[in-house]
Parts: structure tokens; C-alpha cells; sequence
């Protein structure tokens, strides 16, 4: 072991974290000597956080790679992370920001830091004007908090993640407001958050001062977005060749026994194809779900007669109140 390459190896950490990775105690000195560096070059960072820095993300990255094997040295470094992205996010160099929160990611996935702080954390970063970090991370939350419901709720944590959305909802940055509302729909659609209290926070979203989070709103009450999803997935399918087209492909070519066997299995295909399709539904689960759908309706009729939003918006507020009083006879 002595003759190991010490002196090019705290020089290429790509060989460094493969190394670690098959034998953690063996390379506890080359580590130490990485994190001491990658601490000198955090206080560096905190004189001038605006400015890019290559060798700290490569050195973020590298503690993330690595943060399974030295749980104890790098105790830490999840919340020294943090705390690094909530001071200076907003002035950060956008490659490094995004090397942040994909240690950070990287960390969650290896379970190796909580899910509650860092999906908190993750909704403020919403704010930041870039749009590839806004949906790596509008990922992220969907996915973590899917994982986390996978087995068995997990009421105590969507509870806390759900109160404090409500008042991401009233966020003073449209942008932040409107996906952290995406995320709650994408939860309900996807059957994590379909409780009363997901759909109780939504309904704040229908009466936004905010044009597009107003009508994500209604849209959602409405089952547009699935009916638009029904409708590409039915067009799609319209693409597909009719059996009438079957017929003239197969007739035009010679009459040969081989042609009308694919002839007849093309024709089986099809009609296996179109017993798949399911019939329309029309899906009011969310609207059984309203706690005062009389004080909803009310509240929505009078937000109608002084709006000054379009005509289609309009018409959408107007087929809520409808189905409102129409499923709970208000």
C-alpha cells in the first residue's frame, strides 16, 4: 500500500472517490485532506459568493459521493450546505447553485439528510430566475415525496409540507406560487396527497390576484388538465391506420394467401386496439372533497361580479359555481 500513487491521487478525485468507494478506511487520510481543502475553500467562497468557483463544486460533489462512507466527518455538511444555499441563493453563480442542490439531492437520495428542511429549502429556491434549476427541483419534491408515501403515509411529514405550501400559495413571487401549487396537483393526480386538506389548500389557488394561478386553479376543480391529457392520448390514437386503410393496403398489393393472413392479423390488432380505450369519465372526487362548498361558491360568484379577467376565465369560474351547486345542490 505504500507505493500507492499518494501524490497524483488528492489531484483527481474522480480515482480518489472510486477508490474510497471499495475500501473506505484504507483512503481516510487522502479524505481528510480533500475536506480540509474543501473547507478553506468554502470560508474563500463566503468572501465573494457571487463569484464561480470549479474546484468547490468538484470538492461538493466529491464529500457527496463519498458522504456514505465518513457519516461521521461529514456530520455536517448537509446542513453547512444549506445553510450556504438559503444565505447566498440569490447571488450565487447559477452552475454553482445547481451543483448545491444536486450534492444535496444526491445526499437525500442516500438517505444521509432529512426530507422535511431541505424540501422547505428546495420550495424558497423556487424564487431564484432560473428556469432549469426550477425544474430540477419541482422534480425532486415530486419524486421524494412519492418515495417517502410508497410503503405507508407519512402523515406527520405531508402535514408539516402541507401547511407550509398554504403559505407558499400566497408567495409574493408568482413563479414560486404557481409551481408549488403544480406540485400539489401532481401529488393529487397522482393519488400521495389526495386528502381533503391538499384540496383545501388548492382552492385558495381560485382566487389568486395571479391570472395563471388562478386558472391552474379552476382547471383542477374542472378536470381540464386531464381532459386535455384524454384528448391528446385519444389523438394519438386517432393516428393509428383505420380498418378501412387495412383494407385498400392489403387489396391494392396481390391477392395472395400471405397478404390476406397479415391482412387478418392487422384487422385482430386493431380491434384488440379499440377495446382498450376506456370510455370518458368525469372525475368530481375533488370537488366532494371542499369543506364549505356553499362559502366556495359564494365566495366564488362574488369574485365573478367585479372581475376584470377574460372571457374564457370567466366562463371557467362560472362552470365551477354550476357543478358546485349542481354535486352539492348549494
Amino acid at each position: 500500500m505504500a507505493g500507492r500513487n499518494n501524490n497524483r491521487l488528492p489531484n483527481n478525485l474522480a480515482q480518489l472517490q472510486n477508490l474510497i468507494k471499495r475500501d473506505p478506511p484504507a483512503y481516510i487520510e487522502e479524505f481528510l485532506q480533500q475536506y480540509r481543502h474543501y473547507q478553506s475553500n468554502v470560508e474563500i467562497f463566503k468572501l465573494q459568493p457571487n463569484k464561480p468557483s470549479k474546484e468547490l463544486a468538484e470538492l461538493v460533489m466529491f464529500m457527496a459521493q463519498v458522504g456514505h462512507c465518513y457519516r461521521e466527518h461529514l456530520a455536517d455538511f448537509p446542513q453547512q450546505l444549506k445553510d450556504l444555499l438559503s444565505y447566498h441563493h440569490s447571488m450565487l453563480d447559477p452552475d454553482l447553485r445547481m451543483t448545491f442542490c444536486k450534492a444535496l439531492i444526491l445526499l437525500r437520495n442516500k438517505n444521509l439528510i432529512n426530507p422535511t428542511g431541505l424540501l422547505e429549502l428546495f420550495f424558497e429556491l423556487l424564487r431564484c430566475h432560473d428556469k432549469f434549476l426550477r425544474l430540477t427541483l419541482y422534480n425532486h419534491i415530486v419524486t421524494d415525496i412519492k418515495n417517502i408515501n410508497a410503503k405507508h403515509k407519512n402523515n406527520k411529514l405531508n402535514t408539516t409540507l402541507q401547511n407550509f405550501m398554504y403559505t407558499m400559495l400566497q408567495d409574493s413571487n408568482p413563479t414560486a406560487a404557481k409551481i408549488s401549487l403544480d406540485v400539489m396537483i401532481e401529488l393529487y393526480l397522482r393519488n400521495i396527497w389526495n386528502d381533503a386538506r391538499t384540496v383545501n389548500v388548492i382552492t385558495t389557488a381560485c382566487f389568486s390576484k395571479v391570472t395563471k394561478i388562478l386558472v391552474a386553479g379552476l382547471k383542477f376543480f374542472l378536470g381540464k388538465d386531464e381532459d386535455e391529457k384524454q384528448d391528446s392520448d385519444s389523438e394519438s390514437e386517432d393516428d393509428g391506420p383505420t380498418a378501412r386503410d387495412l383494407i385498400v393496403r392489403y387489396s391494392t398489393g396481390r391477392k395472395t394467401t400471405k397478404n390476406k393472413k397479415k391482412l387478418e392479423k392487422a384487422m385482430r390488432v386493431l380491434k384488440k386496439h379499440k377495446k382498450r380505450r376506456k370510455p370518458e369519465v368525469f372525475n368530481f372526487s375533488a370537488i366532494h372533497l371542499i369543506h364549505d362548498p356553499q362559502d366556495f361558491a359564494e365566495k366564488l360568484l362574488k369574485q365573478l361580479e367585479a372581475s376584470k379577467e377574460r372571457f374564457e376565465v370567466k366562463m371557467m369560474m362560472m362552470d365551477l359555481i354550476s357543478r358546485l351547486v349542481g354535486i352539492h345542490q348549494v
